[in-house]
């Protein structure tokens, strides 16, 4: 077996300069649910978008709480995903040394087995500890730094379980044991919503090795992070719907990845369009169906629970100044700020220019009071908060605010 077993087959523009007072304006809305949850146990749906990938969110009645933060180097954080992947490690290097110390074959069988239930029991406590989390932040209980380093730990964390996993996985194979090897494979499959782009992201941040503006948003036990990377200025998703999982109804498509496309292509219409690949991911009761499409705007990966039929989880990574965007503009004096506006959660562009010359000019940006960063005499990109939103550009000591309601 390979690694996780895979079967691989092949917004809108209104443009409105606007001069004087703040703008009060709708300037990206959510589109269309292609399915509802509003009247279900699901927490998600995948949402339209106007010329360009669909993407799985919560409708804005079940969102319990959202929020942005630029994050950097943080050195509790860092100090805390170390210890957690020093601990990860941990569990699998005495099997490792046991196994290669092995005279038999029944003793080999004994550290796989013990192994297996040492890291299913793992995987269970870190699934425990971002629910936990997320439960935490959406009665208060704590801020959204405490919650991104609680992601940050998780990820690293279940990184080096997967690579746990995958030495568990071929010395199960090699010994005949399959329902170790499934068990294994299993366990990666859980994994998978715990290793997106964005968390990866965090750990990077983290660590000092960039900066990175992040928005959260959670319903119930469902998180959506989105940012903007501050190496190459992608904008990264990942969305995960842990309602829709059920280890206790098999593959609906009976291992069939065509019927599973089917599906896709209901959900991403517009992705589909540039389909790449469609795999079978793990075994019948927990089998995932992943697909993937590179678009003219970047690129999606998302993930069909084979047995409830919807969405667990999406990552995308999106070239912002690609998408469709609403274009929104003020004037105040001899500055004007311009936005490129898309959807709660969504891109967000900010050019400040020479009112005169209309020449772009390096502005100092803030959102809703918090500093964001500069232009640097071109587009700053961030991601569009949710409800009404406040940004301010200030420039040689002259500023400019503009007012607008994305939802």
């Amino acid at each position: 077996m390979d690694g996780p077993r895979a079967l691989v087959v092949a917004l809108l523009l209104c443009v409105a300069p606007i001069g004087g007072g703040v703008v009060a304006d709708t300037a990206g809305v959510a589109g269309e649910p292609q399915q509802t949850a509003e009247d279900s146990e699901q927490l998600m749906s995948v949402y339209t978008a106007e010329n360009t990938s669909e993407y799985l969110a919560p409708p804005g009645n079940r969102i319990d709480r959202a929020d942005g933060r630029t994050v950097g180097l943080d050195v509790a954080a860092a100090v805390e995903s170390d210890a957690g992947a020093v601990e990860s490690a941990y569990l699998v290097r005495p099997l490792e040394r046991r196994y290669a110390n092995a005279e038999t074959d029944a003793e080999r069988r004994a550290v796989v087995e013990n192994g297996s239930e040492r890291l299913a029991a793992h995987i269970d406590g870190l699934a425990a500890r971002e629910r936990n989390a997320v439960r935490r932040y959406n009665d208060g209980a704590i801020g959204t730094r405490a919650l991104l380093r609680t992601l940050t730990a998780v990820s690293r964390q279940a990184e080096v379980t997967a690579d746990a996993l995958e030495w568990m996985e071929n010395a199960a194979d090699e010994l005949d044991m399959e329902a170790e090897a499934e068990r294994a494979t299993s366990g990666q499959v859980r994994l998978v919503p715990m290793r997106g782009p964005v968390r990866a992201g965090l750990v990077d941040a983290a660590s000092g090795e960039q900066s990175l503006d992040v928005y959260v948003e959670t319903a119930s036990d469902g998180i959506v992070l989105a940012a903007i990377d501050g190496d190459d200025g992608v904008y990264l998703r990942e969305a995960h719907d842990p309602t829709v999982k059920t280890d206790a109804v098999g593959d609906q498509y009976g291992g069939n990845p065509s019927p599973a496309l089917d599906r896709f292509t209901e959900l991403y219409p517009w992705a589909t369009n540039s389909f790449d690949g469609i795999d079978a991911i793990g075994p019948e009761q927990v089998r995932l169906y992943r697909f993937s499409a590179t678009h003219s705007h970047g690129e999606l990966q998302t993930y069909l629970d084979s047995g409830s039929t919807e969405i667990l989880y999406e990552q995308q990574r999106i070239r912002p100044e690609s998408v469709p965007t609403t274009t929104l503009e003020r004037t105040d004096g001899d500055l004007t700020v311009r936005l490129n506006t898309t959807r709660p959660g969504g891109p967000l562009g900010v050019t400040v220019l020479d009112a005169a010359s209309e020449t772009p000019v390096d502005t100092e940006i803030e959102v809703n009071g918090d500093p964001i960063g500069s232009t640097g005499g071109g587009r700053l990109w961030t991601v569009a908060p949710r409800g009404s939103t406040i940004v301010n550009a200030t420039h040689a000591g002259e500023a400019v605010s503009i007012e607008t309601t994305f939802g």
